[in-house]
């Protein structure tokens, strides 16, 4: 999969690759623009073009929200914070331990009768 993030804004002749990029007099013109006019967007995922999130499956929205989300946090991504969830409950360690101790015992059993 890949994932390619293209800004262009073209101004006077001029382009700039984002926001940030702008001077002080354009950004103001840029933000008055994106306050009057709507954008043009298209996302292209993996391949496939859509016109709007909404058009997207479910679990392509789902990445499209997870990638905006870490470009919103600057590339910064955060893990959660908690324990991390045990590889066995305790009624699943339990049946474990059942069944291992139910081995056991019918080895040594097999062992005592020969």
């Amino acid at each position: 999969m890949s994932i390619t993030l293209k800004t262009k804004i073209r101004y006077n002749g001029q382009e700039y690759s984002s926001p940030a990029d702008l001077p002080p007099d354009v950004r103001l013109a840029y933000e008055k623009a994106l306050r009057e006019v709507p954008l043009k967007t298209k996302f292209v995922i993996s391949g496939e073009q859509f016109t709007n999130e909404t058009a997207m499956p479910a679990d392509v929205q789902k990445l499209y929200e997870d990638v905006m989300g870490v470009i919103e946090n600057n590339g910064e991504v955060t893990i959660p914070n908690g324990k991390p969830e045990p590889l066995l409950t305790k009624q699943e360690i339990a049946v474990v331990a059942l069944f291992a101790g139910g081995i056991v015992v019918l080895v040594l059993a097999r062992l005592v009768m020969g």
